[in-house]
């Protein structure tokens, strides 16, 4: 057994099994080989052993169950402190209607998945009626990857808010727009489909779009059109790439505006 100290900059090389953990995907503080040996339990073949997977010579399967015990609860730690960073963030970017927006299993569960690997979860299509709720799941499941404490960053933009801040215009450069935007974690378009289609809108849709699905980076979008009427309002390439890259969400209802309104 090595008791020698690996510096942080060795440390960001070596590997977690976040997902047979079951913990978010993201850089963590190691334990020292002393920290497993002062438990009752800990073994200087223990201490090998984390050591080995740690450096990809031994998967999670070749630990004992105190040793995986160990390491959940050692990274579960740091999970929980990232938690209430990350609901922080949230309440700190979420506008004050959808503060409160509570995630469902289906929101709960695409959270944790994005959380582990997000470059293997397929992103979310909202669709359903106008006054539904699409825009309130939609903030419920960036609700849900704050509660899971998944370090995404996010960005959510509606629409018609996208093709303003990417329009052309003198003194701003909408190139560099579009690259901040296209580098987020987990980007939220809500109400696709809203705005006429152009051949400007349906380019700049277009490459957003085709940008994800390459980099198989994960979304949650919204629309309120049908899906057998998607094609006609955001155009062939747009709907193929949406139709494979996504999981469809149908909510069904009356529109909620109009009760609160009466």
């Amino acid at each position: 057994m090595s008791n020698e100290w690996i510096p942080p900059s060795q440390q960001r090389k070596l590997r977690v099994d976040c997902a047979g953990l079951g913990i978010p995907a993201g850089r963590y503080v190691l334990p020292q080989p002393t920290e497993y040996l002062e438990l009752g339990d800990g073994t200087a073949e223990g201490c090998d052993r984390i050591q080995a997977h740690f450096r990809g010579e031994a998967p999670l399967s070749e630990l004992t169950e105190h040793e995986v015990a160990f390491l959940r609860q050692f990274f579960g730690e740091q999970v929980e402190e990232q938690r209430q960073r990350r609901q922080t963030y949230f309440r700190t970017r979420v506008p004050r209607r959808y503060v409160n927006a509570t995630p469902d299993d289906t929101a709960i569960a695409w959270a944790r998945a994005v959380a582990i690997d997000p470059a293997a979860t397929r992103s979310l299509l909202v669709v359903g009626p106008t006054g539904t709720g699409k825009t309130h799941y939609g903030y419920s499941v960036l609700r849900a990857l704050a509660d899971v404490g998944s370090n995404s960053n996010w960005t959510a933009l509606t629409a018609a808010d996208l093709y303003a801040q990417l329009r052309p215009r003198a003194g701003r450069d909408s190139e560099a727009e579009y690259e901040k935007i296209t580098g987020v974690d987990v980007l939220f378009i809500d109400d696709l489909g809203a705005a006429k289609l152009t051949e400007w809108t349906e380019e700049v849709t277009y490459r957003l779009i085709n940008h994800r699905y390459e980099q198989c980076k994960p979304g949650i979008f919204t629309s309120n059109v049908p899906p057998a009427q998607l094609r006609d309002a955001l155009g062939e390439r747009i709907t193929s790439r949406l139709t494979e890259m996504c999981e469809r969400v149908a909510l069904k209802g009356d529109d909620r505006r109009k009760g609160m309104a009466a």
